[in-house]
């Protein structure tokens, strides 16, 4: 439906299984640089990073699974030459936990974040007016099903394109994104009138669109219901 947590629904399987390759890279990396311990520390950033992309039963299993790695190098592996005291062990340890907390948490924020996107577009999907949903830059985000039944087309064709090449006439194109940027200029929940112009074959049906401005996960969306 929209392209805005794309990683969360298409099938992207692999990244289940990235931090694998990762794992080996580092391993292999740190047989290249035998002065300097790298394990620990690249461990616990691919572990946040993976707050971003994984689900947070995989981030708490990637957690435990790189757990041993990180240990058994703080307790084998030498930096410059010097092993590191049982306190200092302890430490580390106890850091990679907290942040691994932390990481299944922000995973576990990022998911239902998702999920209530999902059903806010559902009930816009569900409405019998077109909807569009863009951004600041005029990304289309979504379209529901009235509105690709009103252009005639899929929304997959539709979902990624820029609203002027949809919505206003090639010669008046610096007057519509004018138009379009003071509604975003407007105050949240204010609803403001624009023009537009829906490119649909050779024929061009000018119509007038309900525009509000909403926000989402930091980003300021616009929401046009077009008349």
């Amino acid at each position: 439906m929209s392209d805005l947590f794309d990683l969360s629904r298409k099938d992207q399987s692999w990244i289940s299984v990235l931090p694998i390759a990762v794992v080996v890279a580092i391993f292999l990396l740190e047989i290249g640089t035998p002065s300097i311990r790298v394990t620990p520390s690249l461990l616990t950033i691919l572990l946040a990073i993976s707050a971003v992309y994984l689900s947070p039963r995989a981030v708490a299993w990637w957690a435990m699974i790189l757990f041993v790695p990180v240990v058994l190098t703080l307790l084998l592996v030498p930096n410059n030459g010097v092993y590191e005291t049982p306190v200092f062990v302890a430490l580390r340890s106890a850091a990679y936990l907290a942040l691994a907390w932390v990481a299944a948490g922000l995973s576990r924020y990022r998911r239902d974040s998702e999920k209530k996107f999902e059903g806010l577009l559902g009930l816009f999907d569900s409405l019998k007016t077109p909807i569009v949903v863009s951004d600041i830059d005029g990304n289309i985000k979504f379209t529901n099903k009235a509105c690709c039944e009103l252009l005639g087309c899929l929304a997959e064709a539709i979902n990624g394109t820029s609203f002027f090449s949809v919505f206003s006439q090639p010669d008046q194109r610096g007057q519509s994104i004018e138009r379009y940027l003071k509604c975003f200029d407007a105050d949240p929940g204010r609803s403001l009138l624009m023009n537009v112009s829906i490119q649909n074959g050779p024929g061009e049906m000018p119509r007038s669109a309900n525009c509000f401005t909403m926000r989402w996960d930091q980003q300021k969306l616009l929401v046009t219901q077009l008349g």
